[in-house]
């Protein structure tokens, strides 16, 4: 037997060798996924830039190995694997490593740059917390391997995501914003101008970029882009009228720009669109604020303790508040990670 412990993930990598009996059993019980539609391609409008899934049979392994995690963490101590590496493994074509081609799997060190160009994807575990897709067309390299901090930079393409640690412990960095991993499934692509769009499949996301925020729970997408950092998130399914109006406001300076498309997005918003409204409160021209708070208090009332005067003189602990009462998570995470994230860096 191998008295390298990851040798034992063998199968997980790439099918080969002996795969363990829970593996089989959860593929075997996962299978019927693969009758399900082909996942929703996403395309950077902006751009026109797009990104087609990675086949049915990753996202089976990925779903295996989170179960497989959970459950054998559960059950047996993990070994110590010295410093919690990352891996990397070929999926398709000939991706590189440190310019290198990648013939199999390698360890990851810090710094080494991983592309795949045209026709090559790639895998790759993010330590013991994780696990990223690599789509065609990417480049990204690990600025951190540390327990507890994982940090990577994706400079273009697309990676699909889905981290099992507890929140906070995973970071990206783009050329327009830091994604904070809370706990979720994601996909982030990046575009030859550094502009980025994120879609949320589980958990939630948290951007960045100079005290500018967004929150994007499951379901919603968000937008970053160079020298403004994140934009304003909306649900996948909000009238296309909204999500076409927040696109139009991400790129809005003034208050000009800004009322022709706010006033689409308060004509349209539903209940749930207060993730959108919520956000508008520090995005939009101080003039423009009481029709986002007097609409947003129809949809959502303002919790006790939070006034419309406090929140439109900026009290930041009533808007978070607030974010509260939408009923998407607190706030309290959020800042707890952010100050842990900032303190290590």
């Amino acid at each position: 037997m191998s008295t390298d412990p990851l040798d034992d993930e063998q199968y997980l990598w790439d099918g080969t060798g002996v795969p363990d009996p829970d593996v089989q059993r959860l593929e075997a019980l996962l299978a019927p996924l693969a009758a399900r539609p082909e996942p929703l391609a996403l395309a950077l409008s902006a751009s026109g830039a797009s990104w087609s899934p990675l086949p049915w049979r990753s996202c089976l392994a990925a779903a295996a190995v989170v179960l497989v995690a959970v459950g054998v963490a559960t059950r047996m101590p993990r070994p110590d694997v010295g410093g919690d590496p990352w891996r990397v493994a070929r999926v398709e074509g000939l991706p590189t490593l440190a310019a290198a081609p990648l013939a199999r799997h390698a360890r990851i060190a810090e710094g080494r740059w991983i592309e795949t160009g045209a026709g090559a994807s790639a895998v790759m575990f993010v330590g013991r917390i994780g696990r990223l897709e690599v789509a065609p067309g990417s480049r990204l390299r690990v600025t951190t391997a540390a327990p507890g901090d994982h940090r990577a930079e994706l400079v273009r393409g697309t990676i699909q995501a889905q981290i099992w640690a507890p929140p906070g412990q995973f970071v990206i960095d783009t050329p327009s914003a830091t994604t904070v991993d809370l706990g979720c499934a994601y996909t982030l692509t990046v575009d030859d101008a550094g502009r980025g769009l994120i879609t949320v499949e589980g958990g939630w996301v948290g951007f960045e970029h100079q005290g500018r925020e967004a929150f994007i729970p499951a379901g919603a997408t968000g937008r970053t882009y160079p020298g403004r950092g994140p934009g304003i998130p909306a649900y996948v399914d909000a009238p296309a009228a909204l999500r076409e109006a927040v696109d139009a406001l991400d790129l809005a300076d003034d208050v000009v720009a800004q009322a022709g498309p706010l006033t689409v997005v308060l004509r349209e918003a539903r209940r749930e669109d207060a993730l959108t409204l919520w956000h508008l409160l520090t995005r939009v021209d101080a003039s423009l604020v009481p029709q986002v708070v007097d609409r947003l208090d129809t949809l959502v009332p303002m919790p006790a303790g939070v006034t419309r005067e406090g929140v439109l003189a900026g009290n930041r602990a009533m808007r978070d508040a607030w974010w509260d009462a939408l009923g998407l998570g607190t706030t309290s995470w959020w800042r707890t990670w952010r100050q842990q994230w900032n303190d290590g860096r």
